[in-house]
């Protein structure tokens, strides 16, 4: 894919030395701590809220065009290509956890439920005595200076807040323990089997390319990269400058369109990174996003317009009608399975390595041994199972959620790795899914309260480690970096972000008021969350047959879609976007996708391979001029006291 990248491929780099896991978590604290004051304070560009991990992109390209080279210049000396590696990905895992991957949804939600409870919702006799006082904050006064404030010089009351951080936090520290154990298994199926590009992994690796004694990477030598570059920055800072100043006129390049009798939106918006990203896709994945997108919003009008729906839209479903969405669970549950019946041959090989019995199988260059990540996704589903447990839910319930989650994780790290979207949430959350399948009924009010509880972690999807850890070990096998110092690595990236997040978010949420802050956090998440709860419990149903079915439908169009596929060359669609459903940001980056894809498909048609490779640059930089154009405005709206919106 990328053949001049890194020096020294032929063998193992000392990738991961001391001076880039200290340099990575530099990083990782500025972007626990720069999200969070950033969306919540400056109320600008999320930088950490998606795949893209826009915040990693734009402090690399610092790395890679000043700090480097600066430091090359005084010292002598710089961070080469394996070391560049490793502070990238341990920038992508750390940008999964500080925002809308886990802790700007926590915060809020410990003590939302109470401080939002009034008469008119009944919270306080609906939830509140079924919520496990040890996973929550209980202090009304502590609650109320979390959305309030607190007064001016007043300290965080750490001591009501250690106990649910400790817990919460060892939690999902296990939850990611167990994905990065599925991760090391399914490394080389994805990687030397099915050879998924990781589309994600392209540009940071071109960042740390081979140098050949010049100062900079080939990529920031080509003038092409430049005007690509141009285009985001020109646009972002003439807007940007529009809200300091108002007779700078603005650009808006943005467009929508109703059909079927105004009953749906088409939104026609470019956003740069995301053409940036999908150029590098293969025509048949690019059309499939698109074209499946399209599909479910003509399908989600003509049920609006008939008047007709299975069920209202499913909370992070949205705007999908629930029909749709569970056509993408289905489709999304085939792609899981099929991605695992594909790499039975290896799995058994694993376990085989596991008990002893195929000593001769090689795993000295995964991030663990074969045993261990088996025993660590064993005793790690048991422990994660005995937490759920804990919470309210019955050990059956429990169960099912959990292996919910642990698909859905599998199924967005496929399409993340595959297709390369750097936006995307799962079709329908699983907590929504558990009470479809199981009935609200079944689960209790225990169960339903225990099942909204998680929604910091498991519903609202839009990032999580997994899926970026994932890209970061296709970046680690073209750098030759050693996997298990990698891991090391990686782990303590987790730890300093999520303690850099949860230090960040609550000492903000203190000094300015919840209610005053940006993001939804402190607003809509646990309002939405809240009555959810509250009605189903209010309004106790079996299961949800009729989401089931089309459930099965999803599954089998996707296995028809597959088997087409495979049976049939060169047939234009791949199935992968039938499992994308149409969520927000499916619905936001659609028509990037499908500019991207047409750019492509007339750039290979009249220019071929080699028109295709040299505009590749052009397309890297508008990913690069995105991403700085809105960092650089985040850093001026901090100081400046606006608020500019650039990324999704």
């Amino acid at each position: 894919m990328v053949d001049h990248l890194l020096e020294n491929k032929s063998s193992i780099q000392r990738g991961v030395t001391v001076r880039a896991v200290s340099l990575g978590l530099l990083c990782c604290l500025v972007i626990a701590c720069g999200e969070a004051y950033g969306v919540l304070v400056v109320r600008g560009s999320p930088m950490a809220a998606d795949y893209s991990a826009g915040a990693a992109v734009f402090l690399f390209f610092l790395i890679t065009l000043l700090i480097n080279p600066l430091a090359r210049l005084f010292t002598g000396t710089c961070l080469h290509g394996g070391e560049m590696a490793t502070v990238y990905i341990m920038m992508i895992v750390s940008s999964a956890i500080p925002s809308w991957g886990f802790v700007m949804n926590l915060i809020p939600f410990l003590g939302g439920l109470f401080y939002y409870a009034t008469p008119e919702n009944d919270w306080a006799n609906l939830i509140h005595p079924h919520l496990s006082t040890w996973m929550i904050i209980q202090d009304q006064q502590a609650i109320w200076k979390l959305f309030e404030g607190a007064e001016r010089h007043e300290s965080v009351p750490w001591s009501i807040w250690h106990k649910p951080m400790l817990l919460w936090g060892l939690f999902v520290m296990n939850i990611y323990f167990v994905t990065l154990c599925i991760l090391v298994i399914l490394r080389k199926p994805w990687m030397e089997h099915e050879r998924l590009i990781f589309p994600l992994s392209i540009l940071p690796l071109e960042l740390s390319a081979k140098k050949d004694g010049k100062w900079l990477p080939p990529l920031l030598r080509n003038y092409l990269t430049w005007i690509g570059f141009s285009i985001p920055l020109l646009i972002n800072s003439v807007n940007g400058l529009h809200a300091y100043f108002n007779f700078v006129p603005a650009i808006n390049i943005n467009s929508y369109i109703s059909i079927i009798r105004n009953s749906m939106t088409l939104q026609l918006e470019p956003h740069f990174e995301v053409i940036g990203l999908s150029y590098l896709l293969s025509l048949d994945v690019s059309l499939s996003v698109w074209f499946f997108a399209l599909l479910a919003n003509v399908h989600t009008g003509i049920e609006r317009g008939m008047g007709w729906s299975i069920g209202p839209s499913q909370p992070y479903s949205m705007p999908a009608s629930a029909s749709v969405a569970h056509l993408a669970q289905g489709a999304m549950f085939f792609l899981v399975f099929s991605s695992l019946w594909s790499a039975r041959r290896h799995l058994k090989d694993v376990i085989l390595k596991a008990i002893g019995y195929r000593t001769e199988i090689d795993d000295s260059n995964e991030m663990m041994s074969y045993r261990t990540a088996l025993i660590g996704i064993v005793l790690g589903s048991m422990l994660a199972v005995f937490w759920l447990a804990q919470t309210g839910l019955n050990f059956v319930s429990a169960l099912f959620y959990f292996s919910l989650c642990i698909i859905t994780f599998i199924g967005l790290a496929r399409v993340i790795s595959q297709a390369g979207l750097a936006y995307g949430v799962s079709p329908v959350a699983p907590p929504v899914f558990t009470v479809n399948a199981l009935g609200s009924s079944s689960l209790g009010s225990e169960g339903l309260t225990a099942l909204g509880l998680n929604f910091p972690w498991s519903a609202d999807l839009r990032t999580f480690v997994m899926a970026s850890a994932a890209t970061g070990l296709k970046i680690a096998e073209v750098a030759r970096l050693e996997l298990r110092r990698l891991f090391w690595a990686i782990l303590a990236a987790i730890v300093v972000t999520l303690v850099a997040a949860f230090w960040a978010v609550t000492s903000l949420a203190y000094k300015y008021g919840g209610i005053n802050l940006g993001g939804w956090g402190f607003g809509g998440l646990t309002q939405l969350t809240g009555n959810w709860i509250a009605h189903n419990i209010g309004s106790p149903e079996q299961l949800h047959g009729w989401h089931l079915l089309y459930t099965g439908f999803g599954g089998f169009f996707m296995a028809l879609l597959t088997y087409v596929k495979a049976r049939f060359v060169g047939f234009p669609v791949h199935p992968v976007g039938l499992a994308l459903g149409l969520t927000y940001p499916i619905s936001r980056i659609w028509f990037s996708v499908f500019i991207a894809w047409l750019l492509k498909a007339v750039i290979l048609k009249y220019g071929g391979a080699r028109a295709y490779q040299i505009l590749r640059p052009f397309f890297l930089g508008l990913v690069l001029g995105a991403f700085v154009s809105a960092g650089v405005w985040l850093i001026i709206d901090a100081f400046g006291g606006m608020s500019n919106w650039f990324t999704l």
